[in-house]
C-alpha cells in the first residue's frame, strides 16, 4: 500500500512555489490600458474620466462572470487614479468659473466707477 501523502492525486497539480492555490494566471486585456490611462490622466485630463469609466465597466464584468485575473490590482489602481484626476479637474473647473465671475464683476465695477 502506498503512502497517501507521497503523491498528488491524478489530474491535480501543485501551484508553483510562492503562488497561492487558485491564483489567476491570465491578464484582463484592458487592465494595463486602464492603468496607463489613469496615470496619463494627470497630464492629459480627458484620460482620467476614461480610465474611471473603463475600470468600473471591467470590474462589473469581473463581478458578473466571476473570473479573476492576475492584473485586477492594475484595474483598480487605474480606476482610482481616474477618479482622482476627474475630481481634481472638476474642482479646478469650479475654481476657474469662480475666478472668471469675480474678474468679470471687478472689471464691470471698475468701468462703472471710472477707475
Amino acid at each position: 500500500m502506498s503512502d497517501p501523502y507521497s503523491q498528488q492525486p491524478a489530474g491535480q497539480q501543485q501551484p508553483p512555489y510562492g503562488q497561492p492555490y487558485g491564483a489567476a494566471t491570465q491578464e484582463h486585456p484592458q487592465g494595463t490600458m486602464i492603468l496607463v490611462l489613469g496615470i496619463v490622466g494627470f497630464f492629459v485630463g480627458i484620460c482620467g474620466p476614461i480610465a474611471w469609466y473603463m475600470g468600473r465597466k471591467v470590474q462589473k464584468e469581473i463581478a458578473a462572470t466571476g473570473v479573476h485575473y492576475s492584473n485586477e490590482q492594475n484595474i483598480n489602481i487605474g480606476k482610482i487614479l481616474g477618479m482622482i484626476v476627474t475630481i481634481l479637474a472638476i474642482i479646478g473647473l469650479v475654481f476657474g468659473i469662480i475666478f472668471a465671475v469675480i474678474a468679470i464683476i471687478a472689471a464691470s465695477s471698475a468701468s462703472t466707477y471710472g477707475g
